[in-house]
């Protein structure tokens, strides 16, 4: 993409300063005003995506030290040519992972040149380009943006356990089955937007509401970088409808938490979390729900609490208790994990920290369905009007996500 928009780009400079010198337009006859004001069209059109992509690459530039970033590469580089890094296998295991990280490190230095000289070339084609020349344009500029974002993204992305796949828990609030019905289309929408990126989900633990939807349910979504989008859904949804749990058709409102943390694999040390056996108080239950005969006649669901923090975790995934148990500590690790990076980041707890009570004042995001239709976050006034409310509920959540992503990374690197 790049190669072709520097291709156009020389052929720009060809017919404009050999072949084709700017002519000066003396009149316009009426017949060409039509066509005049498409040309008029399409150029406002160019100068819209240009300032699009250009505002991007703002972002881009002012997110990293990319001066730090080129020292860095030069000092790893540096590193990895003395002779005394490949001695021994200490040495060597601290060697792979300087190259690790400088490969990283290069390809968003490649990148972020190649964008930074895509933008410009673009600019000055914007400023010169003929009609059909414009018309070439258009297609690339939409390639270029789609890049550019992506690159944005990928930088937004970049936390150390960014990468990892997430669990969510969803905790019916205040409003009885109506909170419970809330809960169910909650996880029903995460569940929707997962599959939308490919992601896998499964339920690790569930409690039915006594009439309908749950009371809550603990979902692992699976794939990469599921954890990075999902982070800052954490926190209060508060719902806005029409009862169809009320006969008289009355307005209620409900709410839900949500809560989320990274998914770490068994063999992971990457968490610095020990849990010692002489702290966890382990139960063992019947699982609930569908299940057949099995259900009813073993005790293969687990249920873990870690005495110091308080913290409460179980498992009815599988029919085997052993495998239960293994999930219900690998949650535990997540979740203990998520509480010490919070005591150690001050700016992630103002991100979105500790839940407060499920109540009025505590959301992060409304979801009005009547009288009129709107899903709005109160902390980025990110929004969804009209038939886009259905989007959303149907698993539509990336320009949510990704202002989240804006504003709290932004905020983390002031």
């Amino acid at each position: 993409m790049f190669r072709s928009l520097l291709g156009v780009t020389r052929a720009l400079h060809l017919s404009h300063h050999i072949a084709h010198p700017r002519p000066q337009i003396l009149f316009r006859p009426a017949s060409t005003a039509a066509a005049v004001k498409a040309a008029e069209n399409l150029q406002s059109l160019i100068r819209e995506k240009v300032n699009r992509v250009s505002n991007v690459l703002l972002d881009i530039t002012a997110y990293a030290d990319w001066s730090a970033i080129e020292e860095e590469a030069e000092s790893l580089k540096d590193q990895l040519q003395d002779e005394k890094s490949w001695e021994d296998k200490a040495q060597i295991a601290q060697t792979m992972r300087f190259q690790t990280r400088l490969a990283r490190v290069e390809k968003q230095l490649s990148s972020y040149r190649q964008l930074r000289a895509a933008v410009s070339h673009v600019r000055e084609l914007a400023e010169f380009a003929d009609a059909d020349m414009q018309e070439q344009m258009l297609p690339e500029l939409d390639e270029l943006l789609d890049t550019s974002q992506k690159t944005l993204v990928a930088l937004w992305l970049a936390g150390p356990v960014d990468a990892n796949s997430a669990y969510l828990d969803i905790h019916a609030g205040s409003g009885g089955t109506e909170a419970c019905d809330w809960a169910s289309m909650l996880a029903r929408m995460y569940t929707r937007w997962a599959h939308s990126q490919n992601y896998t989900v499964e339920v690790f633990d569930e409690s039915l509401g006594d009439v309908a939807g749950i009371k809550f349910t603990t979902l692992l979504i699976n794939g990469p970088y599921a954890y990075g989008y999902a982070q800052y859904e954490m926190g209060v949804h508060r719902l806005v409808r029409t009862s169809p749990f009320d006969s008289n058709g009355a307005r209620h409102t409900s709410f839900a938490s949500v809560r989320v943390t990274p998914h770490f694999e068994e063999d992971s040390q990457d968490t610095g979390i020990e849990i010692k056996p002489a702290d966890l108080k382990i139960t063992t239950m019947r699982s609930q729900g569908a299940g057949g005969q099995h259900v009813n006649k073993t005790e293969s669901a687990v249920r873990v609490v870690h005495v110091p923090s308080g913290i409460v975790v179980s498992c009815q995934q599988e029919r085997s208790q052993h495998q239960n148990r293994r999930h219900a500590l690998a949650l535990l690790r997540s979740k203990l994990y998520e509480l010490e990076q919070t005591k150690r980041e001050r700016e992630k707890s103002d991100a979105h920290g500790s839940l407060p009570g499920i109540s009025w004042g505590s959301q992060i995001r409304s979801y009005v369905l009547h009288p009129y239709q709107l899903v709005k976050d109160i902390r980025t006034n990110f929004e969804a009007t009209g038939g886009g409310v259905d989007r959303v509920l149907d698993g539509e959540l990336s320009g949510f996500m990704e202002a989240s992503l804006r504003t709290f990374r932004a905020k983390r690197n002031k």
